[in-house]
C-alpha cells in the first residue's frame, strides 16, 4: 500500500485490516509525499491496536527492530511481519512515524478486524 500526500497538509490514509487470530500481519505500505520518497532513515515507527480510539490499553504493539522494518530504495518502506495473537474481535489502530527531529506524523489508520482461527497448528 501507498500512502501519497500531495499538500503539506497530510491527512492520514485509512486503511482497514482484517485479519485471522495467530496469522501474520505481513504487509509493507510505501510513504510518499507528492510522488517522492519520504526518508524514514533513522525514524522509529510505532503502531498501536486498541478496543477504541480512547482505550488505554494497547492489545497489540508494533515498533521498527522488533515487528517493523525500514527499506526500500528511497527508505521510505515500512514493513510489518507480526503474529496477530489477540482475541478476535473489532479494534482500531495508527501507525506513528517519529522523525530523528522529533516530528510525529501519523500516516495511516483504521480498523483492524481479528476473526476466530478455525484450524489451529
Amino acid at each position: 500500500m501507498s500512502c501519497n500526500s500531495s499538500t503539506g497538509d497530510l491527512r492520514p490514509a485509512q486503511y482497514n485490516v482484517q485479519l485471522w487470530r495467530n496469522d501474520s500481519w505481513a504487509q509493507t505500505f510505501a510513504i510518499t509525499a507528492n510522488d517522492v520518497a519520504v526518508d524514514l532513515s533513522g525514524s522509529t515507527i510505532l503502531i498501536q491496536v486498541r478496543t477504541k480510539p480512547t482505550s488505554t490499553d494497547v492489545v497489540l504493539s508494533l515498533v521498527t527492530g522488533t515487528s517493523i522494518t525500514i527499506g526500500g530504495a528511497g527508505k521510505n518502506e515500512i514493513t510489518l511481519n507480526k503474529i496477530v495473537n489477540i482475541a478476535a474481535g473489532s479494534y482500531v489502530y495508527d501507525m506513528n512515524v517519529t522523525f530523528p527531529s522529533g516530528l510525529v506524523k501519523t500516516y495511516i489508520w483504521g480498523t483492524f478486524l481479528v476473526q476466530e482461527d478455525i484450524t489451529r497448528v
